[in-house]
């Protein structure tokens, strides 16, 4: 089982070597191999040898914070549409407070805002 390392970086792997010129192959174990098939990310090629990569935990914080900020997006645009529609009808949606659905979502965006602007700063 092996690794595909080109110019110094890993770019793939395979049970047999890979047959290319500039593409140099790293003989690893099964459990290296099954690993790195799991997640790509998980190991780096430093100094001729495949390790695991140092950064690996941070790199799946980043992918965690950017996917709920995409989240995050996705309710915001939901939320504008809905917006929109409480600017139209201008309906109350508590009696006993007075609320208007704008203000309802407005309460909403906010929240989320201050939420994303929480995760963006962590990037």
């Amino acid at each position: 089982m092996y690794i595909y390392v080109e110019n110094n970086k890993i770019n793939g792997c395979g049970e047999f070597p890979n047959q290319k010129e500039d593409c140099s192959n790293i003989e690893v174990s099964k459990e290296i191999y099954d690993k790195f098939l799991e997640d790509t990310t998980y190991f780096i090629f430093k100094d001729g040898k495949i390790i695991e990569n140092s950064q690996y935990a941070r790199l799946k914080e980043e992918e965690e914070i950017k996917r709920q900020i995409e989240e995050i997006n996705e309710k915001l645009a939901l939320l504008d549409t809905k917006r929109i529609r409480a600017v139209c009808e201008d309906e109350i949606r508590n009696e006993k407070t007075g609320e208007t659905w704008l203000e309802f979502y407005n309460s909403q965006i906010y929240d989320l805002r201050t939420l994303l602007k929480s995760l963006e700063a962590k990037l």
